[in-house]
């Protein structure tokens, strides 16, 4: 918050002149309007009416947060972009003084594609094992809450993420270069996305057991490993993780690292389980703490094949061009083989069992679509296993490999339905979608002069302050 109203001490520096009698209006609208043209706009305003650049620090350094409850969590509403209202949860450290800025780490839960809200987010988040973690750092911690149509991966989540963000900063006393985010599993592959199109905002990441890739299959974006050299990552995989083993993953680390990534990278034992790495949580804070946020860093390194992601802190790519790559580029991608084993499906939540109801099918070539399965049904077995709940059902997908025959035994309605199919054979990808050309910019400061080196840049600027 505040490196937004320096940078509007700046401008109005350069601007100084007479002075306008509503711009004290203004600049507190501003402190209360998320990014986007509507901050945009009251920047140009408060510049244009040209008050004094001291009358101007001063009303910044007027500001002040109201004390609050602390050392507990507090459920809040929000209205994503969608009109939808949703749920999320904030945590206040005990020790938080409002005069003094304070950490904060953004958790994005796993399985952001289920159909409904996790219930009871409060006591979700409460029973985290980030929450003692921070409470002895003195950190904020952030839990926004995701769903189909508000995922990590696609408008309506990643804007919800970073208004959430911005409003941390106008309720409490948040430090601009301590604001950390990531999560496990869904919430480590946003973590990487989120590196990869949006760092600026960000000091450091953790992906604990993620898919540097899901942002670019799943949510179509373009991305690119180059990027990740603009930011610090802790990442995790785990060996017998059913979903993002090692095998595969550490192909894609080593490739982001031969792009410049500043990854650091721990292979643990486990499957895809936060308690297979629950216990380099207290490492975790380590690193994020020991990496704050540069805004003003040397060189940036940053790719992007379309506008809106193309700002990363004092660099910005406006325009990209169809013209022959340049010579030196290189476009960092692998080819990695798909063969998880997924059912495809969304257990409800609310269903005690015995057996496993279906709240929803998962779009795309999984079992659940292929085999008939719908919505409500009751798992009660597979290839004869008994299935009396969700870990018979991790249990049984043990057993499968891609491309075999399985028999489900479902109830639905009064009666009881066997269903038979087969697993999708293994298919081959690659890591990052490729289908429009990219721009990128190697850019330098020092000794008060700029090198820029550029392929298929059409325009590009060279922002005052990264805020």
């Amino acid at each position: 918050m505040f490196r937004i109203l320096i940078a509007v001490a700046c401008s109005v520096f350069v601007a100084a002149g007479i002075q306008a009698q509503t711009w004290q209006d203004q600049f507190d609208t501003l402190i209360k309007t998320p990014p986007g043209p509507g901050q945009e706009k009251l920047i140009a305003d408060i510049v244009a009416a040209k008050p004094a650049w001291q009358d101007v620090m001063g009303k910044i350094e007027s500001i002040s947060f109201p004390d609050t409850a602390k050392g507990q969590a507090f459920l809040r509403q929000t209205t994503c972009i969608d009109g939808v209202t949703r749920p999320y949860v904030i945590y206040v450290p005990s020790t938080y003084d409002p005069r003094s800025p304070a950490p904060i780490l953004i958790i994005l839960h796993g399985s952001v594609s289920r159909p409904e809200i996790i219930a009871d987010p409060k006591g979700w988040a409460e029973k985290t094992a980030y929450i003692p973690l921070a409470e002895k750092r003195g950190w904020f911690v952030l839990f926004p809450m995701g769903q189909a149509g508000a995922t990590w991966w696609d408008e309506v989540g990643m804007t919800n993420i970073l208004t959430l963000v911005h409003t941390a900063k106008i309720d409490f006393n948040i430090d601009d270069d301590k604001v950390y985010l990531g999560g496990f599993s869904d919430g480590a592959s946003a973590a990487f996305l989120f590196a990869m199109t949006m760092p600026t905002d960000f000091a450091a990441f953790l992906a604990l057991n993620g898919h540097m890739g899901v942002g670019s299959e799943d949510g179509d974006l373009p991305t690119y490993a180059t990027n990740l050299f603009n930011s610090h990552i802790f990442a995790t995989t785990t060996d017998k993780d059913q979903l993002y083993p090692t095998a595969q993953m550490e192909r894609a680390i080593t490739m982001a690292k031969k792009a410049g990534a500043r990854i650091y990278y721990l292979r643990l034992q486990g499957e895809h389980d936060f308690n297979a790495v629950k216990g380099e949580l207290p490492a975790i804070f380590d690193y994020l703490e020991q990496n704050p946020r540069n805004s003003s860093p040397d060189t940036i390194i940053w790719e992007t094949a379309v506008k809106g992601f193309g700002v990363c802190k004092w660099l910005a790519i406006d325009e990209v061009t169809i013209d022959e790559p340049a010579p030196w580029y290189v476009d960092y991608n692998i080819a990695l083989v798909d063969s998880t084993i997924a059912i495809g499906f969304q257990p409800a939540d609310t269903f005690s069992g015995p057996g496993v109801m279906v709240a929803a099918l998962a779009n795309g070539n999984f079992l659940a679509r292929r085999i008939g399965l719908h919505p409500n049904d009751i798992i009660v077995g597979g290839n004869g296993l008994p299935i009396a709940g969700i870990k018979d059902v991790d249990k049984f997908k043990a057993t499968l490999r891609r491309g075999d025959e399985v028999t489900l035994t479902v109830k639905r309605g009064a009666g009881e339905v066997v269903l038979k199919g087969t697993m999708p054979a293994p298919k081959n990808y690659f890591l990052f979608k490729r289908d429009q050309p990219s721009a990128v910019i190697k850019a330098s400061f020092s000794n008060n002069r700029f090198d820029i080196q550029g392929s298929r840049v059409g325009a590009f600027r060279i922002l005052l302050s990264p805020d």
